[in-house]
């Protein structure tokens, strides 16, 4: 028979035991750091659908910031409604007003509707995504003032702007003998920008415990998820019928000069006098008989 070392034996047992003891501390850290890179996932996207819901509202909200003053420079939407669609304006929120919306509809949680009061709300929502809490059951979002909201306008393409928005229409031959160049006004700053952020996790003490200062390497204070949505969007509408003559009128040369002398055809009058009557270049309105759009 062989003889058994109980000294070794006991050694073995001894690292095993370490070996497993360690294991367990390293993948106890592993997953807790996984479940917690899922819950800032979360976040993350709820920050992505954010930034994307601002930027769709700006194309059918007009931006009523009066430090921006976009009302005073006529390619912008709201410069361009000043003059065409005045009706555009009221109908606008501020980017405050955007950010209470969003922190009401991002920073939610589940079945919870939608109501046209969020934008007066300055706190957060009575429940929280599900994810939202570290491992110490602290919110992850603190304040409605970690949730940041703004937007801006930006240039069109230049193709975009060349092909449409600034592209004559064609020019013609006054009677006065000089050229008219015919196009439409149109806005031309449309690229709308959505940008949102939300910090959290600035304060959590569980966090601060898992990831401690080591080295060189600082300890946990939190992230910041940012991101920006650009949607371009020429939603202009002429409001009433004076404002689109207005408008339109631009591309019809005779509606804003005599293109032919009348001393050119009147003289032909006697032979047709109803040619006193034409209306060069006239611009005139549909009007829909009344019978025709009753119930």
């Amino acid at each position: 028979m062989k003889r058994l070392d109980s000294k070794k034996a006991a050694q073995s047992g001894q690292a095993m035991t370490e070996f497993l003891v360690s294991m367990i501390a390293v993948m106890s850290v592993l997953f807790l750091a996984i479940v917690m890179l899922g819950k800032f996932n979360d976040v993350r996207n709820r920050t992505l659908m954010g930034s994307r819901y601002v930027a769709w509202e700006r194309t059918v909200w007009t931006d009523s910031d009066p430090s921006k003053n976009y009302v005073s420079d006529s390619s912008t939407t709201e410069g361009w409604s000043a003059k065409y669609g005045s009706s555009a304006l009221p109908v606008s929120k501020t980017d405050t007003e955007l950010q209470h919306e969003a922190v009401q509809r991002f920073a939610v949680g589940d079945n919870v509707a939608v109501s046209g009061s969020d934008r007066t709300q300055t706190q957060l929502p009575g429940t929280r995504p599900a994810m939202w809490d570290d491992y110490g059951g602290q919110p992850l979002l603190a304040s409605a003032n970690d949730v940041l909201v703004s937007t801006g306008v930006g240039n069109d393409p230049s193709s975009s702007q060349t092909t449409s928005a600034n592209a004559s229409l064609g020019s013609m031959q006054t009677a006065a003998g000089y050229s008219f160049g015919s196009r439409l006004t149109v806005p031309t700053r449309t690229l709308q920008f959505g940008t949102m952020s939300m910090a959290i996790a600035e304060n959590s003490d569980v966090l601060k415990r898992l990831w401690p200062k080591s080295g060189l390497l600082p300890s946990f204070s939190g992230l910041v998820f940012t991101d920006t949505n650009v949607l371009m969007a020429n939603a202009w509408v002429p409001d009433g019928t004076t404002n689109a003559k207005a408008l339109f009128s631009q591309a019809v040369p005779a509606a804003n000069a005599p293109l032919v002398p009348s001393s050119g055809y009147m003289g032909l009058q006697k032979y047709a006098p109803e040619i006193s009557t034409l209306q060069f270049g006239r611009v005139q309105q549909d009007v829909v008989p009344g019978n025709r759009v009753s119930p």
